[in-house]
């Protein structure tokens, strides 16, 4: 009966899936089950006789083993994990339990051990610890890795009263290229420009660093998500060695990357703040970073900006304007003026241009401060339709009042140009206010029609096909639009002010004025002159056949009651 619980017991322990090691008393083995050549990759034949210094890999010293055996002999029992090694050559970590057996005098005559692997369980855990920190395509530090590593600069910079610089870097043109060649070109390009970094900074002995920190400076970039990366500058010795890294990072994307076989190019946008000399905390600074980025994308492009108190000034003003717009436009707290247009060889009123104006308690806010805000944070789109159905519905009524019937421009924006459904808008607001189409004219400017000119043909001629009449307004400021004039369903060629109020001092404006009158009238078109001040520019763009003329000599931009008393008064 002993023996038949005994070939059990060897049957159940060759089944159980941990390794079991039994040894004598000197700790020589005596037995190992088949879990234990399975993960071992030791055969039975080779474990028994030998000592479990079979399995050891050289990654604990003799005092671990000492501290394990003094232990065993005093509790005897010992339980911790383990580095051990593979029949393979490499190393694995084992979760192990060593128990001592004592005979009926209650000497130990053996040492049973079971142990499992936890190599998988350590990868997993590295795994997800990877997935939660760094950015599965660049395999940069994430954003939340970021913060941490900044915190901690913040504490290393207070204790040694040092600096600590921030840099954010966005690479521009990065839609452009995704849009061209597609999500994974564009996959591709970050993690190449993810390299170029990496490599930069770490080329990098600008800030006098050591070797060994070079690689823990590289560890300092991180990828924010998009586009846009993060570089910390940690214990910078003077503010303007931020510069020299920031020059360095610009540098290191000038040369072509290649995707899908083709050269492409992108630059870099980068905003820099410093602690403590910016801001106080970490929120704060990532803020001024942010706050100087955005003014060197609103710059152009391609270039770098450190903070400055000026920057913040700006901002705050620019989030109390946006927060004040917004209720404007709720409360139709915005009015329209108009500006009258002469005809130049009559005399006589024929339209005028709507001009949005703003009424605050402070003052007039002109439209050169807020209307780019309105572009950026979207307001336009509410703000651009209702300027639409209120220069008509006035022109009807101006138009009533004064007897014959006048033309209104109105302005279109970038953002309103590009939106679908323009012309939608356009007949809604017609048939709303009850105009004629032939009174309503769309002013444009060259860059808005240049800057995708199939899309744009595509929308002018949705317009026109409403029988509105389109303008190109700042004509002349432009560099490629004369090749493609021709093919635009146009009206009215716009003579920049520019030109015009620097009539009577430069010889070369007559000849640009004298061009573009020639070319209006060779296609057909009607030319207007803005920024007419002076009876000298008057006088020359008469002469020289320009049809119509707005300025402050012949009338400062009134309201429409104003407006309309005053063109009764002038016929």
């Amino acid at each position: 009966m002993q023996h038949l619980e005994a070939a059990l017991l060897m049957a159940i322990i060759e089944k159980v899936p941990q390794a079991v090691v039994v040894t004598d008393r000197q700790q020589t083995i005596t037995y190992v089950n088949s879990a234990y050549e399975r993960l071992t990759g030791i055969s039975k034949a080779k474990a028994v006789g030998n000592t479990p210094r079979i399995n050891q890999s050289g990654h604990h010293d003799a005092a671990f083993y000492k501290r394990l055996q003094a232990e065993l002999d005093k509790t005897g029992q010992w339980e911790g994990d383990v580095w051990d090694y593979l029949s393979s050559g490499s190393s694995y970590l084992k979760h192990l339990n060593i128990e001592a057996v004592t005979d009926s005098k209650g000497e130990v005559s053996h040492y049973f051990a079971i142990f499992s692997e936890l190599s998988a369980l350590h990868r997993s855990e590295a795994e997800l610890e990877r997935l939660t920190h760094y950015d599965p395509l660049t395999e940069l530090p994430n954003r939340i890795l970021f913060r941490n590593r900044l915190g901690h600069e913040f504490n290393i910079s207070s204790r040694h009263k040092t600096r600590t610089g921030l840099v954010l870097l966005n690479v521009d043109r990065f839609k452009l290229i995704n849009d061209a060649f597609g999500f994974a070109a564009g996959d591709q390009l970050l993690i190449d420009v993810a390299k170029r970094l990496q490599t930069g900074i770490r080329r990098t002995d600008l800030l006098a660093r050591q070797e060994s920190r070079q690689e823990r400076d590289a560890d300092l970039l991180s990828r924010m998500g998009g586009n846009d990366f993060s570089f910390i500058l940690s214990e910078l010795r003077k503010p303007d060695d931020a510069s020299i890294v920031a020059e360095r990072l610009i540098s290191c994307l000038e040369e072509p990357f290649i995707i899908q076989g083709e050269e492409v190019y992108v630059s870099a946008s980068l905003g820099l703040a410093i602690y403590p000399d910016n801001a106080q905390t970490e929120d704060d600074l990532l803020r001024c970073a942010e706050t100087a980025l955005n003014l060197v994308k609103e710059e152009g492009k391609g270039g770098y900006r450190f903070f400055a108190e000026d920057l913040n000034i700006s901002s705050a003003h620019r989030v109390r304007l946006e927060a004040k717009m917004r209720k404007a436009l709720q409360h139709d707290s915005f009015v329209l003026y108009y500006q009258p247009k002469q005809d130049l060889k009559k005399g006589k009123i024929c339209g005028m241009e709507a001009l949005i104006r703003w009424p605050t308690d402070e003052g007039m806010v002109l439209p050169g401060e807020f209307i780019p805000l309105a572009e950026d944070t979207g307001m336009i789109n509410p703000l651009g339709r209702w300027i639409l159905f209120t220069a008509l519905s006035d022109t009807v009524k101006a138009s009533q009042a004064i007897g014959y019937p006048l033309q209104v421009a109105v302005n279109l924006s970038m953002r309103q140009f590009q939106r679908p459904g323009l012309s939608e808008l356009v007949a809604e607001a017609i048939a709303f206010s009850g105009i004629e189409p032939s009174q309503v004219e769309l002013e444009i400017t060259e860059s808005m029609v240049m800057d995708k000119v199939d899309e744009a043909i595509v929308t002018m001629q949705g317009l026109r096909d409403l029988g509105v009449q389109l303008a190109i307004d700042d004509f002349g400021t432009g560099y490629s639009s004369m090749a493609y004039l021709r093919n635009f369903p146009v009206n009215t060629l716009k003579i920049d002010q520019n030109f015009v109020q620097d009539l009577s001092t430069q010889e070369s404006n007559t000849s640009i004025i004298d061009a573009v009158i020639g070319l209006g009238c060779g296609l057909g078109m009607q030319v207007v002159a803005e920024g007419v001040e002076t009876k000298i520019q008057w006088d020359y763009l008469a002469k020289a056949g320009c049809h119509l003329g707005q300025g402050y000599y012949i009338s400062h931009p009134l309201a429409l009651d104003a407006f309309i008393e005053w063109v009764k008064t002038s016929d």
